[in-house]
């Protein structure tokens, strides 16, 4: 599909001279809808340059008429993922024709992504923008993801889907819930006394 975000390998080229030179983490906030126009739009406009933009998508799964399929859904509406080389300024980059401006890290008082966002901010970069679905484990309604991009967030699981056969879980990103859907053949049960020790680890 036209929307559908496509990582190719000239986008592999730039990621992989971006981990050679070294890179920081930047978060881009556009009108929800735009993700991947933006992203387009800025690996066009820096084609000749070190910049890497990616949405942030994962590959989910549909059932209509009892006939499955796949597709991609934004994963983190109205942001994308910029990746430049160390120490670029962010003031180069200049706008296209889509809005968009960077997000303020208010702790460190700059653009540069840290801790946990930049963490995310990697497993963007290392899946080239699309993550498929995660396996987890269940812990009395809360889920620990234990393989894949999204290792080791904690959720809780909110919903469920018998004719999908799926769960909605909800973890936190950068300060909001984000809502995600797994199938139930990803989802064990663990023991009752396994829930203390998830919730000291997040302490």
């Amino acid at each position: 599909m036209k929307n559908d975000w496509d990582f190719s390998e000239e986008l592999e080229d730039r990621r992989t001279h971006l981990v050679t030179v070294g890179h920081d983490s930047y978060c881009l906030q556009t009108l929800g809808g735009r993700e991947v126009e933006l992203a387009r739009e800025l690996n066009i406009l820096y084609k000749d340059k070190d910049a890497l933009a990616l949405p942030f998508l994962r590959i989910t799964h549909k059932s209509v008429n009892g006939k499955k399929s796949t597709y991609q859904k934004v994963m983190l509406p109205g942001y994308v993922f910029l990746f430049l080389p160390t120490g670029t300024e962010p003031s180069e980059i200049r706008r296209g024709g889509v809005s968009f401006h960077f997000v303020r890290n208010i702790e460190e008082n700059d653009y540069v992504l840290h801790g946990n966002d930049k963490k995310y901010a990697q497993w963007v970069f290392n899946n080239g923008g699309i993550i498929g679905m995660s396996k987890a484990i269940r812990v009395n309604g809360r889920v620990r993801v234990i393989s894949g991009p999204l290792f080791n967030m904690v959720g809780n699981i909110k919903e469920y889907s018998k004719k999908n056969r799926n769960c909605r879980i909800e973890v936190t990103l950068f300060n909001r819930l984000i809502s995600m859907w797994l199938p139930f053949q990803w989802v064990e049960e663990v023991p009752e006394e396994n829930k203390a020790q998830e919730e000291s680890k997040e302490k």
